[in-house]
């Protein structure tokens, strides 16, 4: 189970980023769909995706599993870090 855990936090770590990058694309159908700013849900998402991710250490069984759980855990991690600097500079000036 925490195998296809760690499949399933890396394979939405690359979703979440694909979703950062498009997100001039997305970003106004989300918001106006659900009222909300697309930066915040992504925000939401990946650091959900960021504690799945930890809970996949647990599932390694090998170093392809190790690769997987680190690589998640990086891009998340890095991912939350730049949408944290983006949301509060953005709200500082607006």
């Amino acid at each position: 189970m925490t195998k296809k855990i760690n499949i399933w936090a890396f394979t939405f770590s690359i979703i979440s980023l694909f979703l950062f990058i498009l997100d001039d694309f997305w970003g106004p159908i989300a918001s106006s769909i659900l009222r909300m700013d697309s930066l915040h849900l992504l925000l939401y998402f990946t650091l959900i995706i960021f504690f799945v991710g930890m809970i996949g250490f647990a599932g390694v069984e090998d170093w392809k599993g190790m690769v997987r759980s680190i690589a998640t855990v990086i891009l998340t991690l890095g991912l939350l870090t730049f949408l944290i600097i983006v949301i509060f500079f953005g709200m500082l000036l607006s």
